[in-house]
């Protein structure tokens, strides 16, 4: 086991992915509802979630693959990642069932919808149609949490079997992602939520790390990550065209190899390059660090803005949310995610 480079630069994709996302769910078509190009191209915001996933694939398998020949393997990844996600997972669920009914903004919710939420849940409710209530953009805080529950098993598994074992596993997940799409959408299945047909992006960050950890990543000329940025933003253009079907079928293969081309490129080139200085800034590398808090309490923001004040224009309205959001996400990193994670030395 040795020390894993840090990528700064991740930090600084991570608050482009939170900010991206907030774009997006604060420019609706009731927001600009004569502005249909404008919102078409402020939902493109929404793919802030495809880089949350590739991101994460990398970095949990690199730790995984790192960490898999240690002592209590399963204990201290489970042990940091319920420090991470847990604490501020559940205070906020507790805020967005019960907040709104204290603060007289909504009803009180229905406890009896409420705990798919609880058990991670949500997504497998939104995609098959069960009766659910609670924060919609927490679908993919489940995606995420079903991939911690099973990736650590598969990583030892491949490790002790053939080392060469997990990046036939990746590229695997990744066409049975594909087919399970079509398969889902011939069936008139949502397919943007559900944990195996997204899983494909994750895969990608896995392959990243796989890279890295056989000494092949950094041999690879950063221009083919470019190259393969560029492709996936022309195949997010073109699949943009394409009818609903065939565009939910590739739209996020499309998102994914743009990401992916992203990472690969920012973790392969010089740190003095503009884009890099950019995202190692102080300012990204605090949002960066608070980039959870700000993909959980944006929404609350919204609501509160809405709800609390006039509009003072849509540019104003959003400058006042994405403020509103970091002061949530600032206070709920020092008051109560900073307190667990520092017990984090107790699982290194």
């Amino acid at each position: 086991m040795s020390k894993l480079k840090y990528f700064k630069n991740l930090d600084g994709l991570r608050a482009i992915a939170a900010l991206a996302v907030m774009v997006a769910h604060f420019f609706e078509v009731d927001r600009l509802p004569n502005a249909p190009l404008l919102v078409k191209l402020a939902q493109m915001g929404n793919s802030g979630v495809s880089l949350f996933f590739v991101l994460s694939g990398f970095v949990i398998t690199r730790i995984l693959l790192n960490t898999v020949k240690g002592e209590k393997y399963f204990v201290n990844f489970y042990g940091r990642r319920t420090l991470r996600i847990f604490p501020l997972y559940y205070f906020s669920l507790l805020c967005y069932n019960y907040l709104p009914a204290l603060l007289n903004i909504a009803p009180a919710g229905d406890i009896h919808k409420q705990w798919y939420h609880y058990l991670y849940l949500q997504n497998f409710a939104r995609t098959f149609g069960w009766n659910f209530q609670g924060p919609g953009h927490f679908w993919s805080l489940a995606v995420e949490e079903h991939f911690y529950l099973m990736w650590p098993a598969l990583v030892l598994l491949a490790y002790t079997v053939n080392k060469n074992r997990l990046l036939f596993i990746s590229v695997l997940i990744m066409i049975f992602s594909l087919v399970l799409r079509y398969i889902m959408l011939n069936h008139n299945y949502e397919i943007d939520v559900f944990t195996f047909t997204r899983i494909d992006q994750l895969a990608l960050g896995c392959i990243l790390a796989i890279l890295e950890y056989k000494g092949i990543l950094a041999k690879i000329n950063p221009k083919w990550f470019f190259a393969a940025f560029v492709l996936g933003v022309l195949f997010v253009g073109y699949s943009s065209t394409f009818g609903y079907f065939y565009l939910n079928l590739f739209k996020h293969n499309a998102y994914g190899l743009l990401y992916f081309g992203l990472i690969g490129y920012c973790i392969t080139t010089q740190s003095n390059l503009f884009f890099n200085k950019f995202l190692t800034s102080a300012p990204m590398q605090y949002l960066g660090k608070i980039s959870y808090g700000l993909y959980i309490w944006h929404v609350l923001a919204i609501l509160l803005l809405e709800h609390y004040l006039r509009s003072f224009g849509l540019l104003v309205d959003f400058s006042i949310m994405v403020v509103l959001t970091i002061v949530l996400s600032s206070l709920s990193f020092y008051l109560l995610e900073s307190k667990f994670l520092a017990l984090k030395k107790y699982f290194k």
